[in-house]
């Protein structure tokens, strides 16, 4: 492919300056329009002292740039310096002035003086169109006659100079410049010879002035009236209504004489200082702890937060685990089958807080004041008529801590510990309630620990199972605990070892001090949803609230003791232990002849899809609902609880209306097989129970 130069002719040359220069010709006359549009807009706004001074200034530096190689002044000077100048030049003009320059050949410096002359009236109207602003009609007309004035005095000096300052001659295309020596001599004839313009400029620049504005007369209106007082300031709004609290629903009860036959119960009215007191000296209930926050909501304590959303919306509160005996309390007040007649009650209730009272005594030497409410409460029953009847065998009470606390021997290991009150003869006669009984005595029953969950409604507890349904699990087993160095026949330390080597199979939560997740609810609970198998060795005794806490979350127990459940609560889980657990020698795990990692991966799935069926169909049975509402057709641990005992209290009072005594003619040693069993005969669990706990673990 050949390229072809294309030269430019004279002919195209001058087309394209045509076009160049008809572009030019109509971008001026736009811009002639603009200026013309904006004028008159400025003069429809009646802004024509403003145009004046614009004038003025435009004039004023056209005049400047024609004449900058004769002279050069400032824009605003000192008014001292003008007041001296037109002294000594009276009323002369630039015209005058220049004339005389050119007569005498001073064409410079006479220039420059005079025509400060000329910038005074510059200044005031500069100064009255600064001002204009003022709303005062007399000095807005003063200001334009001013400016009006110095501009007609401007315009015929222009005219003046345009006749007499001669013009600069040109001077050919890179030719020598000339007039530049003559015009370097002329400046010589100045008064400071030596200096150049730009030094005069920067001299006359440090000592300028700006004119102080003319003061102007005040108005002649009245003075203004005094402002009037400020309002008074809004009231603060309102606080915010507090969220609304559930409302329990309305449930009517049912209870009739055919109803409550056999269900009545009585309670005493004993001194306050035996409950009321407790709660109101809440502070000396625990040295560790402040336990007034947990004695809110008949017992339940505060709710729970649930940023997380690991709990559903209502029924979830932070309760301690030994505020048992206040929550059943308050349960047994709203009980449909209440009497004031004792002769007509199955069973009689003694709200004594037994488990607060030694609670705020545990840690002190003095046996006599540890013991000495449970000694003026026994005395105080013997005097009721109530308790002639059976001598006490059908009275009731709530423990609200573990057996050994009301256990103290003097064949024990440790006889500091604790009360003697259930070692008391009136106390063997009545029937004890406990977190956790012993193995070897008759008269006192385990019943659930207390948990977070407290529902108000059957739905409540319908919404959670069905949760758990769905949770799921990515953890094999789990388990959430503490070494216990000082007992040697612990199990504990070979779980933890198994559960570091399960190599994300196990989910591990040590709990060494009060700042990790063990004291967390929610984090807490999230370990156990998230597992299928929750591991429940035994700690410092038997049982563990969390062994419940796994069963609200819908993980399968495991447990290493008999002890830990099965022979605990005995009216809360079915007898056949393998429907809701697995069970695990601790003598074998203790020896390292058993793998529990192994163990539970061989049971099937199906297996384990009954169990943790079962096992969240155990939920309504260990949770205390609400004491403040009441339940539909659910019956939680306080029911099954109070069933049990009037079960027991039937039983005793049949038989000593025949004249046996089996409720109570049998060693108590082996009171577990009796309550178990039903007959003291061999067991494969006769070694966990050959000898008191401190010798077994």
């Amino acid at each position: 492919m050949t390229y072809r130069k294309v030269y430019m002719t004279r002919g195209h040359r001058g087309q394209m300056q045509k076009s160049i220069m008809a572009v030019c010709r109509t971008q001026f006359w736009l811009v002639i329009f603009a200026i013309f549009v904006m004028w008159s807009l400025l003069v429809y706004l009646n802004y024509s002292s403003m145009i004046s001074g614009v004038t003025l200034l435009a004039k004023y530096y056209v005049y400047s740039t024609d004449q900058e190689q004769a002279f050069s002044f400032p824009s605003a000077v000192d008014s001292k310096q003008n007041d001296s100048i037109l002294h000594e030049n009276g009323n002369h003009t630039i015209s005058e002035a220049i004339k005389e320059e050119e007569d005498d050949g001073k064409n410079v410096n006479v220039v420059e003086e005079k025509q400060v002359a000329f910038n005074e009236p510059v200044n005031e109207a500069v100064n009255g169109t600064a001002n204009e602003v003022i709303n005062d009609e007399t000095v807005n007309e003063t200001v334009n006659e001013a400016m009006n004035g110095a501009g007609r005095q401007m315009a015929n000096d222009f005219e003046n100079l345009k006749t007499k300052v001669p013009k600069k001659k040109s001077r050919r295309k890179g030719g020598r410049r000339r007039g530049k020596g003559n015009a370097r001599k002329s400046a010589k004839i100045l008064p400071n010879n030596q200096r150049t313009r730009r030094e005069n400029w920067l001299e006359w620049k440090s000592n300028v002035q700006v004119d102080a504005k003319p003061e102007l007369p005040p108005p002649s209106l009245p003075p203004p009236p005094p402002p009037p007082p400020p309002p008074p300031p809004p009231p603060p709004p309102p606080p915010p209504p507090p969220p609304p609290e559930r409302v329990c629903k309305v449930v009517e009860v049912k209870s009739s004489p055919e109803s409550c036959a056999g269900r009545y119960i009585y309670v005493h009215t004993l001194p306050r200082r035996y409950n009321v007191d407790l709660l109101r000296d809440c502070k000396s209930l625990d040295l560790w702890m402040d336990m007034c926050q947990y004695i809110k909501n008949s017992g339940l304590g505060p709710p729970l937060p649930d940023p997380e959303r690991v709990f559903t919306d209502y029924g979830w509160y932070a309760t301690n685990q030994f505020l048992l005996e206040v929550i059943f309390h308050s349960r047994m007040k709203q009980y449909d089958c209440l009497t004031n007649d004792s002769s007509q009650a199955a069973a009689v209730f003694v709200p004594f807080y037994t488990g607060l009272d030694v609670a705020r005594n545990l840690w002190n030497t003095d046996a006599q004041v540890r013991d000495s409410s449970s000694l003026e409460l026994v005395k105080w029953l013997r005097r009721k008529p109530e308790w002639k009847r059976y001598w006490g065998r059908d009275h009731f009470l709530i423990g609200g801590r573990i057996t050994w606390d009301f256990r103290r021997s003097e064949n024990r290991k440790d006889p500091d510990w604790g009360t003697k009150f259930l070692y008391l003869p009136e106390s063997r006669n009545m029937t004890a309630l406990v977190i956790e009984s012993s193995p070897w005595n008759n008269n006192d029953f385990g019943i659930p620990y207390p948990t977070y969950f407290h529902p108000s409604s059957d739905e409540q507890v319908i919404q959670w199972q069905n949760r758990m349904r769905k949770q799921k699990r990515r953890y094999l087993f789990s388990f959430a605990g503490a070494p216990r160095p000082d007992r040697p026949d612990s199990i504990r330390n070979q779980i933890i070892t198994q559960c570091e080597k399960a190599r994300g199979k196990c989910n591990l939560v040590h709990c060494n001090n009060w700042k990790n997740k063990c004291h967390k609810p929610a984090e807490l609970m999230k370990v156990f949803q998230s597992s299928i198998f929750c591991l429940q060795p035994p700690g410092d005794s038997y049982t563990r609230r969390s062994t419940f806490d796994t069963i609200l979350a819908g993980c399968i127990p495991v447990f290493f003791h008999p002890g830990s459940a099965y022979i605990q609560y005995l009216w809360h889980f079915p007898q056949n232990y393998t429907k809701y657990s697995v069970f695990i020698s601790m003598f074998d795990v203790r020896d390292g002849k058993v793998s529990i990692e192994r163990v539970l991966r061989q049971i099937s799935t199906q297996k384990i899809w009954a169990m943790r069926e079962e096992v969240i169909r155990l939920i309504p049975k260990i949770v205390y609902a609400d004491p403040r509402c009441r339940l539909e057709t659910i019956e939680d641990a306080f029911d099954l609880a109070v069933q049990g005992v009037l079960e027991r209290v039937g039983k005793i009072k049949e038989d000593i209306r025949e004249g046996r005594n089996t409720s109570f003619a049998y060693d108590e040693q082996t009171a577990w097989k009796y309550t178990w069993l039903g007959k003291p005969e061999e067991h494969e669990w006769d070694p966990y129970f050959s000898g008191p706990l401190e010798y077994q673990n």
